[in-house]
């Protein structure tokens, strides 16, 4: 009997290098899993910080239009030169969100695949035309008064409204 409890002993002696590793590898593919799972995380994350470019981006423009309509072309001009500010740091993040999305594209972090893939190519227009605008504000800045280019950049301000929107929502429907 006593050889019995000794060879029992010993089994769990020599085992226990065997559980250490297989604790530290269980413990690394928690860290692993915890990790990738937080890629659609930075992509919200991300996305909020967009979306705060773009809310003062649309506040120093509208703050510019004003000071137009009240004939202060100097201060306009300030006012349109820190929205471009707004729009370089848009373009930045965008593509960020760009690779954030892909990466979570890439690694299947998603539940719907097709909007995920909608996700990814919102990200690249929205940053396109944020670009776009990023020059019509250069040219403001410049010549606060061209009637051409305040059209021009109103109407891709709409627009970028609504790539941003469709990009939110191509998100949450991504995860849902």
């Amino acid at each position: 009997m006593s050889h019995a409890i000794a060879s029992t002993a010993a089994r769990r002696r020599a085992s226990a290098p065997f559980a250490a590793f297989r604790a530290f590898a269980l413990t690394l593919l928690m860290l692993f899993v915890h990790g990738a799972g937080a890629d659609p995380v930075a992509a919200d994350q991300r996305l909020a910080i967009v979306k705060q470019n773009f809310t003062a981006l649309k506040q120093n423009y509208s703050i510019a239009k004003m000071q137009l309509q009240m004939g202060q072309t100097t201060p306009a001009s300030v006012s349109f030169t820190l929205a471009r500010a707004q729009s370089q740091q848009m373009v930045s993040n965008l593509a960020i969100l760009r690779n954030d999305n892909q990466h979570t594209l890439d690694n299947g972090l998603y539940l719907n695949g097709a909007a995920q893939q909608q996700a990814v190519n919102y990200t690249d227009v929205a940053k396109s035309l944020t670009q776009q605008l990023q020059t019509r504000l250069l040219i403001l800045s410049m010549q606060p008064a061209s009637q051409l280019d305040l059209v021009l950049a109103d109407q891709s301000l709409t627009q970028l409204t609504l790539k941003l929107t469709q990009l939110e929502q191509a998100m949450i429907a991504a995860q849902q």
